[in-house]
């Protein structure tokens, strides 16, 4: 699928601490992959904080700084939200599914 014009100007309007943000998460991710660690954004906002307290270079430090708020703003968005999405699936709605009550008939006819 082509990108429309809209998303190009979008991606090309990012500013530098942005994109070294977003490489900086990702960065974090692999280590967190390469320590076989949960992904979730707590364990991300952890590894964010570490990376930030080691850091030298000012910039990188600024853009994990930036990273660890927007993550831990994504976790209390999250922790308000009634039932837990993860990917595209709804918890809370397949549980009721597996729990359904309607017992339809419990003899084996096999």
């Amino acid at each position: 699928m082509l990108a429309t014009d809209s998303s190009v100007r979008t991606v090309m309007h990012r500013t530098r601490l942005e994109k070294l943000k977003d490489d900086l998460i990702g960065e974090a991710v692999l280590l967190i992959l390469k320590e076989k660690g949960a992904i979730n954004f707590r364990t991300l906002a952890v590894k964010l904080k570490n990376m930030a307290s080691t850091e030298q270079d000012a910039e990188r430090r600024s853009a994990l700084s930036v990273a660890v708020v927007e993550i831990e703003q994504r976790i209390e968005t999250n922790a308000g939200e009634h039932s837990q999405l993860r990917g595209n699936y709804n918890i809370d709605y397949m549980h009721r599914l597996f729990k359904r009550s309607d017992n339809h008939n419990t003899i084996k006819k096999h």
